[in-house]
């Protein structure tokens, strides 16, 4: 690869205490780090020629910047190190526009030449068109259109998603992995500010060092496909570190330099995205390491690096033939993709194996709840997200959610876990089954109690179960007595008005399975204050439970697993994460046909097994009376004694 590397750079001073002495560390950063650690790659057999380019181009840098900075930022790593830097770009005075552009030439003028262009926003980035191929990378600016279209059809182009956010594109964070990659693929083929980027041959777009998309515009029709390094959203890894991450695009782009020896021909490859990805991390999980060479730590193998071969998950596309458009389908889920049977397989070895089953596949796990199903994990990201802002806010009005769901669904299971872990040792979970109310006083009664649980010094997570009952044989009769407290964070009682305070109020239907069956357009809903109801919501879930929502949901089976899995932790002794349980059982539990009581019923006939040395056989099951109050119980203990009937099943022995 016959290199030349153009770009902005810049200069920052990491002053930082060491053994009680004051230390002071000069590091490069934009092109001049690409040239340095590439040259670093290019003569590493080279000794002499190396360690000139090292005093040309690092030492002269520093020694000219040592003392010309601005730009300040405090910082913590991995290790808890706190650091001071001041940053100055390369010929940019404070206050003023521009910045002169580093160039490092090719190493040999009389071959092709492929250009690296880092781009930090500052303009005066001429190109070369030239160039048989271009890798365009920036973390900080769209590139400019009309230079762009030069060189759109031999480019790589690697920018960060946050560039597009910035730049008006309406991308989701942390809903789920599928909302993400829908918005981004419409915003890149409809929205006219960032349309011209598709004219790229490749495009990878980093989502954090969580994910990446990479599109594929080199053959006839795009292809596009989404790659994790694990399976939390975005951002998770900069969540589990608090701190600035200054060069973790920066040493993505570095290590994606390595995977091109002739682009023209490797570009055609796949390139190790799971890797460049995995690079960034490692300045993140690893931190900041300061010496005589400080660039040349920021390549190599990062510490702790997978060394796992990436999984891409295909987007599915739609290509309309009559316009030539392309589109990308809104309801798509990542395990509806991996095909039937594939799910049956990941649903039986989930239950007999744990999380490494699941590694690298979008999932939300809070405390014991933990989920893969994509429209469970949209609902509560966005209650996570409620919570995670009402903390930090200053309003002294209550945080109104509902949460509705077939019983035995597990409707307060999920909020709660979600709110005990994102706001650790400050709530107090407190619940009231609306339906055993006798009058306005026990609700009042309730309220008081909240109240007293806010003085202690504690956030309440306050249930209200079955708050839909009948009240003076009126259908929804007790929603009125919650519009108040809702809205004006105020309750009566026999003295008076009294103000609640702060609160998170979580209302669990026991009439609806979803919000779209309790919501009516009639006037009975209207009477009974139905829609001021709605209007006071700040969130909705919909928990999805054990059974099949209709034909089209193949994920209940993967939704059992995880149910199963969890029950047979809490109940059964493992040997070496392997759960005692026979797999005519796991087969049973996993398909036969409805729990008539949701994940009541699966924990009952766990209850019910007389279960001897630990290990679950189907000897130990239930008798046929028992397990018929919560199952088919001929169905079941057909798919028990035998497999070959329970739906295409694969035997597992």
């Amino acid at each position: 690869m016959n290199l030349s590397i153009h770009g902005h750079t810049r200069a920052s001073s990491y002053m930082y205490t060491s053994d009680g002495e004051f230390r002071e560390v000069v590091m490069p950063h934009g092109a001049i780090l690409i040239s340095i650690v590439y040259l670093s790659k290019l003569l590493q057999d080279k000794p002499d020629e190396l360690a000139n380019a090292h005093k040309e181009i690092y030492g002269n840098f520093c020694d000219k910047y040592r003392r010309e900075y601005y730009g300040m930022h405090l910082y913590e790593d991995a290790q808890k190190r706190s650091y001071f830097a001041i940053s100055r770009y390369l010929g940019c005075r404070d206050g003023e526009p521009g910045a002169k552009v580093y160039s490092l030439p090719p190493q040999n003028t009389d071959e092709p030449v492929d250009l690296l262009v880092w781009d930090s926003g500052l303009g005066g980035l001429n190109v070369n068109e030239e160039c048989r191929f271009v890798l365009w990378a920036s973390d900080k600016s769209l590139p400019d259109r009309e230079q762009f279209d030069k060189i759109a059809s031999k480019c790589y182009l690697f920018i960060d998603a946050d560039v597009l956010r910035m730049a008006g594109a309406m991308i989701s964070r942390q809903i789920s992995w599928e909302r993400t990659v829908f918005d981004l693929m419409w915003q890149l083929l409809n929205n006219e500010s960032i349309s011209y980027l598709m004219k790229a041959k490749h495009i990878l777009i980093p989502f954090a060092e969580d994910g990446a998309v990479y599109i594929d515009n080199s053959g006839m029709q795009t292809d596009a496909s989404l790659i994790l390094t694990h399976g939390g959203s975005e951002g998770t890894l900069r969540e589990k570190t608090p701190g600035y991450f200054d060069n973790t695009f920066i040493c993505m782009i570095l290590w994606l330099i390595t995977e091109f020896s002739d682009p023209v021909d490797e570009m055609q490859k796949k390139v190790n995205i799971r890797r460049v990805l995995e690079e960034g991390g490692a300045v993140i999980q690893n931190g900041y390491k300061f010496g005589e060479k400080e660039y040349s730590l920021m390549m190599g193998s990062p510490p702790g690096y997978s060394g796992k071969d990436w999984q891409a998950f295909s987007l599915p596309l739609i290509y309309d033939e009559a316009s030539q458009q392309v589109s990308i389908d809104e309801d798509w889920t990542i395990t509806d993709s991996v095909g039937d049977r594939r799910i049956n397989d990941l649903a039986f070895d989930y239950v007999l194996k744990g999380m490494k089953v699941i590694e690298g596949l979008p999932q939300l796990s809070f405390g014991a709840l933990t989920t893969i199903d994509r429209w469970e994990i949209e609902s509560y990201q966005n209650i996570r997200n409620l919570i995670v802002g009402y903390a930090a806010s200053e309003d002294t009005r209550p945080l109104s959610i509902a949460v509705y769901g077939s019983p035995g669904s597990g409707k307060s299971f999920g909020v709660t876990q979600i709110a005990l872990n994102v706001i650790p040792g400050k709530v107090e979970r407190l619940a009231f089954n609306v339906s055993q109310f006798t009058g306005l006083a026990d609700l009042a009664n309730a309220f008081q109690k909240v109240r007293d649980t806010i003085l202690g010094g504690k956030l309440p997570l306050v249930f209200f179960d079955e708050f839909d009952s009948d009240r003076d044989g009126i259908p929804l009769g007790w929603i009125k007595s919650f519009l108040m407290p809702m809205q004006d964070g105020m309750f009566k009682d026999d003295s008076g008005e009294h103000p609640l305070g702060r609160c998170i109020l979580v209302f669990a239907g026991g009439t609806a399975s979803s919000f779209e069956d309790f919501v009516k357009e009639d006037e009975m809903f209207r009477n009974i204050k139905g829609p001021d109801f709605v209007s006071r919501l700040k969130g909705t879930i919909n928990v999805l439970g054990p059974n099949q929502i209709n034909s089209g949901d193949k994920n209940f089976i993967l939704r059992r697993a995880l149910l199963l899995r969890g029950l047979c932790e809490r109940k059964l002794k493992f040997n070496e994460n392997i759960a005692p349980v026979s797999a005519d059982i796991i087969n049973a539990m996993l398909h036969v046909p409805v729990y008539k009581h949701g994940a009541r019923s699966m924990e009952a006939i766990i209850d019910m097994s007389r279960i001897d040395g630990n290990s679950w056989e189907p000897a130990s099951l239930p008798s046929h009376a028992q397990l018929s109050l919560h199952v088919d119980a001929d169905a079941f203990i057909d798919l028990v004694l035998r497999r070959k009937k329970s739906r295409d099943i694969k035997s597992h022995s």
